[in-house]
C-alpha cells in the first residue's frame, strides 16, 4: 500500500475558522483518511466526478481527491488542476469540508473551479 501526502487547498483554512470545534476531528479524520483514501472515501458523481467524499462528523463531511486515482483515470481535465504535473502521484488533495448540503452544492463546485489556472 503507497503511503500517502496530504495537500491542503487554501479553502481548507477557511473551513477551519468557520468551524474551529472540528479542527481536530478534521485533523483526525483527514491522518484515517491518508491511510486508505481510495477505500475509505465514496466516489462523487455528475459535476463532482472525480471527488470523493468521506463523513466528518454528523452532517459534516470532507470532499478531497486522489492524485493517483485523478491520473489513473485520465480526469486531470475534469478536475482542472493544472499544477498536475508537479504533485506526487501519492497526494491526496483535501478541497473542503462543511455541511453537506452546503459542501456538494456550493462549496466544492466553486473550489473545484479554482484549482483552474492555480500553481
Amino acid at each position: 500500500m503507497p503511503s500517502y501526502i496530504a495537500k491542503h487547498r487554501p479553502y481548507v483554512e477557511t473551513c477551519l475558522k468557520k468551524y474551529p470545534h472540528l479542527k481536530e476531528p478534521f485533523r483526525k479524520k483527514k491522518d484515517y483518511i491518508l491511510q486508505n483514501p481510495l477505500q475509505l472515501g465514496e466516489p462523487l458523481k455528475g459535476n463532482l466526478n472525480g471527488l470523493r467524499s468521506f463523513p466528518l462528523q454528523k452532517n459534516f463531511i470532507i470532499i478531497y481527491l486522489v492524485c493517483e486515482e485523478c491520473r489513473r483515470l485520465k480526469q486531470e481535465t475534469f478536475n482542472q488542476c493544472t499544477g498536475c504535473g508537479r504533485i506526487p502521484a501519492n497526494s491526496v488533495i483535501f478541497l473542503l469540508f462543511g455541511p453537506h448540503d452546503e459542501a456538494y452544492y456550493l462549496d466544492a463546485p466553486q473550489q473545484r473551479e479554482k484549482l483552474k489556472g492555480e500553481e
